[in-house]
């Protein structure tokens, strides 16, 4: 991209009498304009007039309004005024004319064969096409405009964040996280027209589109990036290289709002990834940034008033508050998404053919499994027989597929059951098919505990990306479909998926043994090391040492450490030396490192492992000898090791000086630290100083300390500044404090003030902070009121604190109301608290509860809670329910319990239906069994 790309298009040039251009959207069009803007800033930015005594006589000489057209591209100029222009600007900046006619005529070509598009605010766009669901009138009437909008507290979040961002000139990431129906993308559509109705939105078709938009500064300031469903931009291989990009460009255009949707349990799954094999620290990094989830509540909790006066001027509103009663959830009803469950339930050839019922379920299965976007349409041909018995299959008839799509895609301006797509290069057929949001959550939760028949794996090969097909697969071993696990990984490999050849690897070395994965590790470095992590927690060290060394072998860096750790903890340090040795020889000096702080005290052997680790160049050896000096209490040249250090770039260098300044006595030294420090871009060192300084009474001086590092974007600071006033009697100091560290992204400071008040008693001040707290996104504090008044014995103002944390999207607080007054005998608060909680979507809440009766021996009611449970779709009560009966000798019961709790793919169930099955078989058929069951995993069909 040429220079000055991330410059609005319309700025450029400094002349008065220079033209002023519309911004494009990302494509060709926008290429071919920033080559010949590039071409014009070359050329000195000349005023218009001035370009017919440099144009080439063969060409012509442009006229200003021609110029200015050709400038704009948008539409692209004709091709011989676009060559002109081009190739004048390319003579007065001293280039080549022919060489820059032939590249402009590419670029012109490309942006001629693309569709004209235009940048669109928020209310230029189609509702609908950002994702808005429709509320059709009650006679299923189509086209209405938009139901009146009723604001609720994340709503005031959300646009305060929104004004916030476009003020300060920041760049941010606002994520709603709610459950299916429950107003996340209206929220959006609605806070981004109100608050931002200039900024042009910008909605990528799929992280490869995202990712090539950033790549090529296509994304400009003052832009919204939507994000609808965001774990489709954010899944697999590809997610993980657009949440790379998406963090850049975070840092680096300003001010930009980038926001999206997302369900509570995609969060959940791509935040709470295992190490290795599905390791993706960009996204966990992009996801769990400081506040930059706002939850939704799926209830319409608003004054009945603002409801009743809403329904009055829109019958659709009126039937959806009739429809929802007293449960709140009016939103679901306007999307008439409980009729399309009730469509589904009612099962095959009733509402829905049995092809068609088949169709919405295998979608469903394919997205609950890991597939992350729209099912393709062979995919779902194949899996979608699995779904009909062998009456359905064999009258379906010959084009049974597209009539059935075609009945569920096409519902007179209804909610379809099934939404149509198109994924691949230009207009045409749909070749993709999503369900329902609300009715694939349903479809979801009745399915959590059940595996999908054979068919549906060997159907699962046509899924779009390496990604899918290696979901799947993961899905599949997860549920210990091993024999429908491999040929989907295989698959993945020839896809080109990154890490399935690992997966693949270690899944063989279950079944078929070590030759078998090591055959399939072949040259991949990360297959051994996932095969030694295998071995090492078998208790295979060697086995594990051997795998490391062909890691090692094969390109990664980390595996000589984990063979120096492997030694050192067999008692041979100097194999552990040898093998340290040998890897900084070859340009790795991390082994040197992992022995040093596994030596740490053992003082001078670990100081010579450190430095071997400097003289090696790896800069963390310099803190390691810090350390070591310190604890030896030679301060002095602990301060020296730190100082080298930070000049060879360790950040966290300059916070270590702050300390070891401070504990020799040299407080002038310390400040010199913590000010060098932040010149440097590391300004911690202020917080250490400031918490130093507090610890020894100086008070003023650690609020003083804190402000500059609140200065230097610090948002910590605020809170302990807050903390500090509050404490020191000055109430308003404190709040203004927590404001400022509202205005910062931090609302923990609120919920910090909230606590303390609490904890002296001060119950209106606590409110009041943890509504300030909620307002600007931290619910937590709403919840540690609810607890805390409870304890109190005041569970009236416990129930208001919860159902205002409810309101913003946050059900722990029931839950936590139920367990608490099950500890105290009270059954009846109890279950008053956990079936609200569970009103609320919080499917585990019968399972925590359950614990707890379990904890305090009535197993009676434990069971019926896990059940409850089960009922709600929390898989986990499977496990809870099966262990419970295990322990009773219910082997029948806890076997169809953890195989359900297998089928939902909870990975430590499968130990558990062990055990089931070998208390429920004779000795030696159990050990056959179990044998089996171990190295083969269940059946296709399970």
């Amino acid at each position: 991209m040429a220079d000055g790309a991330r410059q609005t298009a319309g700025d450029w040039s400094e002349h008065a009498h220079s033209v002023t251009l519309p911004r494009l959207p990302p494509g060709p069009g926008r290429a071919l304009q920033y080559r010949l803007r590039s071409l014009y800033r070359a050329a000195g930015s000349p005023e218009l007039q001035s370009f017919g005594a440099a144009a080439d006589g063969t060409q012509g000489q442009p006229a200003e309004d021609v110029v200015r057209q050709t400038l704009a591209c948008a539409p692209p100029a004709s091709l011989r005024d676009t060559v002109s222009v081009a190739a004048t600007l390319a003579r007065l900046a001293g280039g080549n004319p022919d060489q820059v006619t032939v590249e402009v005529q590419a670029l012109w070509a490309i942006a001629r064969q693309t569709p004209a598009a235009r940048l669109r605010t928020a209310v230029e766009w189609d509702p609908l096409r950002l994702g808005v669901h429709p509320a059709p009138g009650p006679d299923e009437t189509a086209d209405l405009p938009l139901t009146e909008y009723l604001t609720r507290p994340h709503d005031t979040t959300l646009r305060e964040r929104l004004a916030r961002t476009a003020a300060s000139n920041q760049a941010a990431l606002m994520l709603l996280v709610g459950r299916s129906a429950s107003g996340k993308t209206r929220a959006l559509y609605e806070a981004v027209a109100a608050v931002l109705p200039d900024w042009p939105v910008l909605f990528p078709a799929d992280a490869e589109e995202l990712t090539a938009w950033i790549e090529a500064a296509d994304i400009d300031p003052r832009t919204v990036l939507w994000l609808n469903e965001a774990q489709r931009y954010l899944d697999g291989a590809a997610g993980e290289r657009a949440a790379r990009a998406l963090g850049r460009l975070l840092d680096q255009v300003v001010p930009l709002a980038v926001v999206g949707t997302m369900w509570p349990e995609h969060l959940r799954r791509l935040t709470n990834r295992q190490k290795g094999l599905e390791s993706a620290p960009h996204t966990l990094e992009l996801l769990t940034r400081p506040h930059a989830v706002i939850t939704v509540p799926d209830t319409l909790a608003v004054d009945p008033a603002t409801a009743a006066s809403a329904a009055a001027r829109d019958s659709r509103v009126a039937v959806a508050v009739r429809a929802a009663g007293s449960g709140q959830r009016v939103l679901q009803h306007l999307t008439v998404g409980p009729e399309l469950v009730r469509r589904w339930e009612m099962g095959p050839d009733q509402w829905f053919t049995a092809p068609e019922h088949a169709v919405v379920t295998a979608a469903t299965e394919a997205r609950r499994l890991g597939h992350a976007s729209a099912v393709p349409a062979r995919m779902l041909m194949e899996t979608a027989a699995a779904f009909m018995d062998s009456t359905a299959r064999a009258t379906a008839g010959k084009e049974w597929f597209p009539a059935a799509v075609g009945a569920l895609t096409t519902t007179d301006g209804a909610p379809a059951p099934l939404i149509a797509e198109r994924h691949e290069a230009g207009v045409g057929e749909p070749d993709s098919y999503r369900p329902d949001d609300y009715l694939e959550q349903h479809i979801r939760r009745v399915r959590t505990h059940r595996a999908p028949p054979a068919e549906f794996w060997s159907g699962a090969r046509w899924a779009r990306t390496a990604d899918d097909v290696y979901a799947l697969g993961r899905a599949a071993e997860q549920r210990r479909r091993y024999d429908s696990a491999a040929p989907l990984y295989e698959r993945a490999i020839e896809l080109g998926h990154n890490r399935a050849r690992a997966a693949l690897a270690v899944l063989r070395a279950t079944t078929e043994g070590r030759a078998a994965a090591e055959e399939t590790a072949a040259t991949d470095p990360v297959a051994w090391a996932a095969l030694a992590a295998t071995r090492e927690a078998a208790g295979d060290r060697q086995g594990s040492y051997d795998a490391y060394q062909r890691a090692a072998e094969s390109g990664d860096a980390w595996a000589w450490a984990a063979m120096a750790r492997i030694r050192e903890t067999e008692g041979n340090p100097a194999a552990a030396d040898a093998v340290a040795a040998q890897a900084a020889t070859a340009g790795e000096p991390l082994a040197w490192l992992t022995l040093g702080r596994m030596r740490a005290a053992q003082g001078v052997v670990a100081a010579q492992a450190f430095e071997r680790a400097a003289s090696a160049g790896e800069a963390w050896g310099d803190m390691g000898l810090a350390q070591v000096a310190e604890r030896s209490g030679d301060l002095t040249v602990a301060i020296a090791h730190a100082a080298r250090a930070a000049d060879k770039g360790v950040s966290a260098a300059w916070a270590a000086l702050v300390r070891l300044c401070w504990a020799l006595g040299d407080h002038v030294s310390a400040l010199t630290a913590a000010t060098s420090g932040a010149d440097a871009g590391h300004p911690e060192g202020w917080t250490v100083l400031a918490r130093l300084r507090e610890s020894a009474g100086d008070r003023p001086g650690a609020a003083a300390a804190h402000r500059e590092a609140a200065a230097l974007g610090i948002g910590a600071a605020w809170r302990e500044l807050a903390l500090l006033a509050e404490s020191d009697g000055d109430s308003a100091a404190a709040e203004e404090a927590a404001a400022q560290a509202a205005r910062s992204g931090d609302p923990e400071a609120w919920t910090a003030l909230a606590e303390a008040r609490e904890d002296i008693g001060d119950d209106a001040g606590a409110a009041r902070a943890a509504t300030e707290a909620a307002r600007a996104g931290d619910t937590d504090a709403w919840i540690m009121l609810a607890r805390a008044r409870e304890n109190a014995g005041d569970r009236q103002s416990a129930e208001l604190a919860a159902d205002l944390a409810a309101e913003r999207g946050a059900t722990d607080a029931w839950s936590a109301l139920s367990r608490m007054r099950e500890r105290a005998g009270d059954r009846a608060g109890s279950e008053r608290a956990v079936l609200r909680a569970a009103a609320l979507g919080a499917s585990d809440a019968w399972t925590a509860l359950g614990s707890v009766r379990e904890q305090l021996g009535d197993t009676a009611a434990a069971e019926g809670a896990y059940i409850r449970a089960c009922e709600a779709g929390d898989p986990e009560a499977y496990a809870a329910l099966g262990s419970l009966y295990l322990e009773q000798g219910r082997t029948h019961e806890a076997c169809a319990a953890y195989r359900s709790a297998v089928d939902a793919g909870l990975p430590d169930a499968w130990e558990g239906l062990l055990l089931a099955l070998g208390a429920q078989a004779p000795r030696v058929t159990s050990a056959q069994t179990v044998g089996r069951l171990r190295t083969t995993g269940l059946s296709a069909e399970g």
